[in-house]
């Protein structure tokens, strides 16, 4: 899986070797993963936390486990807590676009203050996947049919050449640990009834769903980076 990470990496010019890269770990095993490949890679990186506050000791769990971890990988480590449900009110948004504004915000500005090039998130095929439905459930345009984009600004995706299955092999294989988020046993969120009942659906009806749609995926970010060049053109 190293070497997919790194090829990856590389064929989609995410970064350089010699760039210092700030990931976004919560603790589940999909940020894990992208820790445990981003030190065995050797490239230069550190972990920053957010505590959305959404899960009482849960959320406190997942900041100490996650700090352990940068001790283990001898890497910078920084975290913030944040008032999500107030915020959430406030601005009149779901408590998921709140803890997305939040986080993002928070690390864009430690980011930049640490003097790291970029930030790295670990979504993989399967949040792309999930964020298509989302984005065509509540309305898009081509650029929402791409799903999670690899690039946006100064944020890349390392991990999406890899989907969830594969990346919990890696580390099972590789007997790493983890933390688990209750929140995503629930059917309360969108994301979670799409996860747990609309795509299991669609792969009864084709056994190669995955495949099929992010090949799709591909194409509508070809279709967008077009439509894209010419406006530029044309303006």
């Amino acid at each position: 899986m190293l070497k997919q990470f790194l090829d990856f990496i590389k064929k989609e010019d995410l970064f350089k070797r010699n760039q210092k890269i700030l990931l976004t770990v919560s603790g589940g095993v999909d940020s894990i993963v992208m820790c445990d490949l981003f030190h065995k890679a050797g490239i230069s990186f550190g972990i920053a936390h957010c505590n959305f506050k959404l899960r009482g000791k849960e959320s406190d769990g997942d900041k100490k486990f996650v700090s352990a971890l940068a001790e283990k990988y001898n890497v910078p480590f920084w975290w913030k807590s944040f008032d999500t449900k107030p915020y959430s009110e406030k601005r009149k948004v779901s408590i998921q676009m709140a803890a997305r504004e939040l986080r993002y915000d928070w690390m864009k500005r430690l980011a930049k203050d640490k003097k790291y090039d970029l930030i790295a998130t670990a979504h993989h095929i399967d949040d792309s996947i999930e964020t298509f439905f989302i984005n065509i459930l509540r309305g898009t345009g081509i650029a929402g049919l791409q799903g999670v984009p690899l690039k946006q600004g100064v944020i890349v995706r390392p991990m999406l050449f890899a989907n969830k299955k594969k990346i919990r092999d890696y580390a099972e294989a590789e007997k790493l640990t983890w933390r688990e988020d209750s929140s995503n046993l629930t059917d309360k969120y969108l994301r979670n009834n799409i996860r747990h009942h609309l795509i299991p659906s669609l792969k009864k009806l084709n056994s190669g769903f995955e495949k099929t749609i992010t090949k799709e995926l591909s194409y509508f970010k070809d279709a967008a980076e077009i439509f894209k060049s010419f406006i530029e053109e044309k303006k």
